[in-house]
This record gives C-alpha cells, structure tokens and sequence, in this order.
C-alpha cells in the first residue's frame, strides 16, 4: 500500500468515527468504550491501547487504555525492544536515531509495567508511536509513580479507563528529524462503577513523586487545553457532571500489585 493511500485510508476512517449516525464504530478492544477522544493524524489499534497519532509532531496526541485487576496482574518479562512504527508512513515516523543522544528518555504513554498483561501487548509497548521525549527526571521520577498509582487504583477500585497524551504551548522545540517535545502532559483516569474520574496535567520538569496531587485538575481543563473530547459516549448531564468535578487524590484500600522496578524508559546515550 504506497504512502498517500496510507493517508487517504486514515482520513477517511477517521472522518467515519465522528459522522452522526454512522453504523461505523472503532472500538479497539474495548480500550475507547467511552468514546474516542479525537482522530489524530492516522489511528492505531493495539492489544493494549488505542492511539491517535500526530504526523506532524511525530508522538501520539493521545493514547488509551482499559485496565482490570486481572489484566494488571499478569507480568510478561519486559522486552526493551523499542523500535518505529512502520504503520506510519515513512515520512512521519519516529525513529531510534531521533532519540539518540538527545538527552530525552523514550516516554512510554502506555506504560510497559501496565498493558504486560500478554507478551504481545508488552512487546507492542515498545513501538515509537507509543513514546514521547520526557526528561529522565520525570519518566523515572514523577510520571512513573503515577502511573503505579493508576495500578494501585485498579487493585482497589476494579476496571479504570486512562487516557493519556502531550500538550505543547509556547515555542516548541524538538529533537532529532523534528520530533516535538511536549511541554506537559496528561492523563485522565475514569471509574465507571463509581462514576468519576481524576485528571493531571504535569508539567514537563523533574516531578518528585510529593508533588503529584498538585497536578490535579477537572477533565474540562485537559479538554480545553488539548482540544479532545474524553467520555463523548456517556449521557451528557453525567458526562458534564463528572467532567466538572475537580477530585482529591484517590487513596488506595487494597494490595497494590508489584511494581517493576525498572522505570518505564530508559536514556539513550
């Protein structure tokens, strides 16, 4: 399939998901049950996450994942096979040598330590189209905390729903063949059995694991800084509801599963 068939095709899925009364439906393994939050340039499915990819930018404006206490349990050995995507079409990929020497880690949006539930899915967590550049002191720092907080959370709380991805304001810099850098990041975490949901921004610096409950926010204000649309399929006055809610940090009641210890990316020097 040459290349600007490669974009057609997507554009056209993509205009798909979002026609009124469309039969279509992309639902990638239950992963955007609750509504896919925006097209992005080209849609990827994976056994572990949904991905709406940016060509432009090179890292994925958002990624999506369902999460259960089983799913979390199960460990597959981690690969640290990170490799492009060769989904995308040539010219907007990511690649190992962007990263090399740059400074940055390759930041997993959907974290290895999470969707390892089989060994495709680990392996699939390791595609470019999955990384972001994040400093190390966030990726090994901060962001990974909060992402054993999310697993902690699923201990205790059952099935959650993430949604994750890059902001970029200001000048935007990049590294290697114009990979951007985002300036924060999000992540939006939903509870359907109890019917709420959390949401961070974090700014892209060195986060200490102290000052993650200082990153909360409503899930209006992720949307309203990137542009998305998160929960689109729940009904409109519960949506609103949940949306406008700033919640406290969630605590934890049960067991957390093990962590891994090694952290979710590594420097490429």
């Amino acid at each position: 399939m040459n290349t600007p068939f490669k974009i057609l095709l997507s554009t056209i899925l993509s205009f798909l998901l979002f026609l009124p009364g469309t039969a279509f439906a992309w639902s990638c393994n239950g992963h955007v049950t609750f509504g896919v939050p925006g097209t992005g340039d080209q849609l990827l499915c994976r056994e572990g996450y949904a991905v709406g990819y940016d060509y432009d930018r090179k890292v994925p404006t958002w990624v999506a994942y369902h999460l259960t206490k089983k799913s979390v349990d199960v460990k597959f050995r981690r690969s640290n096979r990170f490799r492009e995507d060769l989904e995308i079409p040539e010219a907007y990929r990511s690649t190992l040598s962007d990263y090399k020497g740059s400074g940055y880690d390759r930041g997993h949006m959907a974290p290895a330590a999470t969707v390892d539930f089989s060994e495709i899915s680990m392996q699939e967590s390791f595609l470019l189209t999955n990384m972001t550049p994040q400093l190390p002191g966030l990726n090994r720092q901060g962001w990974r905390y909060l992402e054993a907080y999310v697993r902690e959370w699923v201990a205790d709380r059952g099935d959650l729903y993430v949604i994750t991805g890059s902001l970029f304001d200001g000048e935007i810099k990049t590294i290697g063949k114009n990979v951007s850098i985002p300036s924060s990041f999000f992540k939006v975490i939903f509870d359907p059995d109890k019917r709420n949901g959390i949401a961070f921004i974090v700014p892209h610096r060195n986060i200490s694991k102290a000052e993650i409950p200082d990153f909360i926010v409503s899930i209006d204000e992720v949307e309203n800084r990137t542009g998305l649309d998160f929960l689109s399929l729940l009904p409109d006055a519960l949506e609103d509801d949940i949306e406008d809610d700033i919640e406290a940090m969630w605590v934890a009641s049960a067991t957390p599963p093990s962590d891994h210890v090694m952290a979710t990316g590594t420097l490429i020097k």
